[in-house]
């Protein structure tokens, strides 16, 4: 699951980072499950849901790639200025999903499919692009990611 972790301070630009619990190093995965005091499963989860400590800890996280000595105690914002996008191919799943939901109110399930619908529409428009495409923050290149070896 691909995540964008937007964070719009009030004293500074606003910054977008690539998050992607798939692809991290089992030393940063435990990391983040320690601070987070749960599996990187229940992460996900809870940044799907808006949890601020998830939002927290995937913000720290996204951080401390470019300032390697920062601290969990260190990275304090305001509730609104930290959003989490969920990626298109997730949107898809969770669209999927919902068409066919069982389990709760039909007038439930038409909210969630119609919300998902929106969002993928919305990244079809080219607006905020998802996570499709993440702008570095400023001074900072772009990275790529290396191919997989084949050895």
């Amino acid at each position: 699951m691909k995540f964008v972790i937007a964070y719009s301070p009030d004293d500074g630009p606003a910054q977008r980072y690539d998050f992607d619990p798939d692809d991290l190093r089992v030393a940063a995965a435990e990391d983040l499950e320690r601070k987070f005091e749960g599996s990187l499963d229940e992460l996900q989860q809870s940044l799907m849901s808006g949890s601020i400590r998830a939002k927290r800890v995937a913000l720290w996280h996204v951080l401390r790639q470019q300032h390697k000595e920062l601290r969990y105690d260190d990275v304090d914002f305001r509730a609104g200025e930290v959003e989490v996008i969920l990626g298109r191919e997730l949107l898809e799943k969770l669209h999927t999903a919902a068409q066919t939901a069982t389990g709760i109110s039909e007038d439930k399930r038409r909210a969630a499919v119609a919300a998902f619908k929106a969002q993928l529409d919305k990244s079809d428009d080219g607006d905020e692009d998802q996570a499709d495409e993440v702008p570095a923050p400023a001074g900072k290149a772009p990275s790529k990611k290396k191919a997989a070896s084949t050895a």
